[in-house]
């Protein structure tokens, strides 16, 4: 029992890491110590998609439900449980190249977030000038 409520824990946590990957950028822009975590993330997701290797987490989860008896899922985490629910079937390089995008959204909003920060302590005027 306690290996199923285990592996369930991890499949929860990995769904909020992905949330987080998702709009962690944005969530910078209110709380900027978060932006360094959240690059972690950015960082481990890349390398994950770039070199394709399976990932620990996914791999935990298995782990875990194996202890419990249970059978374990073909292929990863995005395959098994968002792939034809959030997205239709075959379209994961599209939500994948969705993410980043807003990863870079959410990145380039937190820098003008920033920079008009800094200019206002600074005294300076942030917008155009008429």
């Amino acid at each position: 029992m306690i290996w199923r409520a285990l592996a369930d824990v991890v499949m929860v946590v990995h769904g909020a890491l992905l949330l987080f990957f998702v709009v962690g950028g944005f969530l910078a822009w209110r709380w900027p110590k978060l932006i360094w975590f959240h690059l972690a993330i950015v960082v481990w997701n890349l390398v994950i998609v770039l070199v394709d290797f399976g990932c620990p987490v996914t791999a935990t989860e298995k782990y875990f439900r194996r202890q419990g008896g249970e059978s374990v899922y073909a292929g990863g985490y995005i395959h098994h449980y968002l792939e034809g629910h959030l997205w239709p079937e075959g379209a994961t390089p599209w939500a994948e190249r969705i993410g980043f995008a807003l990863v870079l959204i959410g990145y380039a909003g937190f820098f003008v977030v920033r920079h008009g920060r800094k200019a206002k302590v600074r005294g300076e005027s942030v917008g155009p000038r008429t």
